[in-house]
């Protein structure tokens, strides 16, 4: 009678596996399935207007990097 339960514990151990592998197969596979959302292209004032503030501050950078007599 022994054997015949631990039979039983094994199988239901392997059935136990089998359904968390498959389970862990349908979560990859439906999480793989979704597109990626484009990324938002920004305006051509959106871009002139980080333009413009990069180039101040560079010019404010340089600024106080130059000796006052100069």
């Amino acid at each position: 009678m022994g054997y015949s339960g631990a039979c039983r514990a094994a199988g239901s151990r392997v059935i136990g596996m089998v359904g968390c592998i498959i389970a862990a197969a349908v979560l990859v596979v439906g999480c793989a399935s979704e597109k990626p959302k484009p990324m938002a292209q920004p305006s051509s004032e959106q871009v002139k207007g980080n333009a413009d503030r990069a180039f101040d501050r560079l010019k404010q950078e340089e600024g106080e990097r130059k000796p006052a007599g100069m």
